[in-house]
């Protein structure tokens, strides 16, 4: 390769690269962090096979080539990529002989989301038509198979560095696969930089390689949106405004004039200067029907006897018969826990959730297993039914034993950290079935462990069959 070459390789380089440096300087720490509309997103990973050739000084024959890449989103126009290949170039000229050179290189690569320039309204791109630029390492070694004149000549492994520069065009296919096509040069440089064919006679050679593409996005799907480059860059401003066009203006009329505006009033109709409550119907305090203003005893509801109790009479109720009539009832209450589907049985106790085929509790859970080793302290009679589920994903099999895993972590957790006594849990499990969001496929809401008040019939499940790589089978 000519220095005139060398230099516009280097400044085209450049060229791409200043800009992005400069977008990587922080901000001034005393200004507050703007507003940024890149979400976290998912890696790139990549395999690649094609057709390889040397734009050299004896003719070739075009071979196989392949390789891998690793992708990343600098935002929603660049990205970086690290790249491998391998790759087998022929030669064979009837003056110059035949030769085959094999080749191995690694590259680092910026690349230039093309159409990612262009706004519209779609969510996601269909294609992502690319450009890039970039260098690394190349490994060869030149084998002379025929010699009929003396300046073909075997090359012993040789490393050089190379410019990389190219184009491509993907095609989305989900969101976890894209089909990619894509052809690049690879000028190489170096003391050997000629010899990539065995023969040593103009410029530098130059690698080109077309390949096929299977593009692969890694990560969480619902916690990482896909790689920026298919992400359109104007889709959050896009739903905001939206958002806002569709909003419902702020109307703050009062037609009755009751202090509640006509937004929130149930009742637009209210006669001026009666009270109202704060949903804008008149007041009704005895709860008869009839609101305080139309009522002749507004405090005492209709039917009702009253009996006014005159200075110096026994109080109807004394102070003890309350704190009594309290006790019975709460005894009562207590007691019906042990009953079939009555008291204590119903309360309230909170829900935890678990990542994807996974049974370790999450930190933002800690406080709700604290909350039911609270309230099992402060009723040392009362047990807990701890029951795990998970969502449709993987087999009846392997879920039976996943949900019965996280109902002994759970379990664990509260034995553990907070003392509860083992016999005061009886664990159940239940895989799959009673989702509680009806779905086939992978929800949060599904992955849970329940708690309940147990009866006098709850007792531990036994541990399910333990599943073999079959039953995990297209699964996770």
């Amino acid at each position: 390769m000519t220095n005139f070459n060398r230099a516009f390789f280097l400044a085209l380089s450049l060229g791409f690269l200043l800009p992005f440096a400069g977008t990587s300087q922080n901000e001034s720490p005393s200004q507050p962090a703007p507003y940024r509309a890149t979400p976290a997103h998912m890696w790139e990973f990549g395999l690649h096979g094609g057709a390889a050739l040397s734009l050299a000084d004896i003719d070739f024959t075009p071979n196989w080539g392949a390789g891998f890449h690793i992708r990343r989103a600098i935002d929603y126009v660049f990205s970086m990529r690290g790249e491998g290949m391998y790759t087998v170039l022929k030669f064979d000229d009837k003056e110059d002989g035949v030769a085959e050179t094999t080749v191995q290189s690694g590259s680092a690569q910026l690349l230039v989301s093309i159409n990612n320039l262009v706004w519209n309204n779609m969510p996601n791109r269909k294609t992502n038509l690319y450009g890039f630029v970039g260098g690394g390492v190349t490994r060869f070694e030149v084998d002379a198979i025929k010699k009929p004149n003396s300046q073909l000549r075997s090359v012993d492994p040789a490393v050089q560095t190379h410019a990389d520069f190219g184009l491509g065009l993907a095609f989305r296919v989900n969101e976890r696969f894209n089909l990619g096509f894509e052809t690049k040069g690879q000028a190489i440089f170096g003391n050997k930089a000629d010899l990539l064919d065995g023969v040593s006679r103009q410029d530098n050679d130059i690698l080109v390689y077309s390949s096929v593409r299977l593009n692969f996005n890694l990560g969480n799907k619902e916690k990482l949106a896909e790689p920026l480059y298919w992400v359109n860059p104007m889709d959050i401003i896009i739903q905001d405004i939206t958002e806002l066009k569709n909003r419902q203006p702020f109307d703050l009329t009062d037609t009755d004039g009751d202090g509640v505006i006509d937004l929130l009033d149930a009742d637009n109709n209210t006669p001026p200067g009666v009270a109202v409550d704060t949903r804008g119907v008149a007041l009704d305090s005895d709860n008869d029907g009839i609101p305080n203003f139309q009522d002749d005893e507004p405090y005492i509801a209709k039917g009702k006897r009253v009996i006014i109790q005159q200075p110096g009479d026994k109080p109807f109720t004394t102070e003890d018969d309350v704190e009594r009539i309290i006790d019975n009832k709460l005894r009562e209450y207590s007691e019906s826990g042990s009953l079939s589907g009555g008291g204590i049985t119903n309360w309230f106790l909170p829900i935890i959730h678990f990542g994807i085929d996974s049974y370790k509790i999450r930190y933002a859970d800690y406080g709700s297993l604290a909350s039911i080793a609270k309230v099992m302290k402060s009723n040392p009679q009362i047990r807990v039914v701890v029951t795990g589920f998970t969502d449709k994903t993987a087999s009846n099999a392997y879920n039976l034993d996943l949900s019965f895993k996280r109902a002994k972590a759970a379990i664990d957790h509260l034995v553990t950290v907070h003392g509860i006594a083992r016999s005061r849990l009886v664990l159940n499990y239940n895989g799959e079935d009673e989702p509680l969001v009806p779905s086939n496929g992978s929800s949060v809401m599904n992955r849970r462990v329940e708690f309940r008040v147990a009866t006098d019939m709850d007792v531990d499940m036994e541990n399910p069959i333990p599943v073999t790589k079959r039953d995990r089978k297209g699964g996770y």
